[in-house]
């Protein structure tokens, strides 16, 4: 059985759509409404990864970026597809 998975764009595109910032909590719960509170994401390179796996995936190529508590946009260009 395959998993249903949303791919990363779609929280990049919400953390883009909070360029004051948005905390892990706000972003958790719109996700969860969105997509689930058990969503599964993937990404071009990655599967079936929790939100938390996701944002530190995204964190570490420069797709989201964490300053205090607030998530903010990355500047490192998404993929294209």
């Amino acid at each position: 059985m395959e998993i249903e998975q949303t791919h990363g764009h779609e929280v990049i595109d919400i953390v883009c759509s909070h360029p004051e910032g948005i905390s892990r909590k706000n972003l958790a719960d719109v996700v969860s409404r969105q997509f689930g509170k058990d969503a599964r994401f993937c990404t071009c390179s990655a599967e079936n990864m929790s939100l938390g796996e996701l944002l530190s995936f995204l964190a570490d190529r420069g797709k989201i970026e964490l300053r205090g508590a607030l998530l903010f946009p990355g500047g490192s260009k998404p993929c294209e597809h």
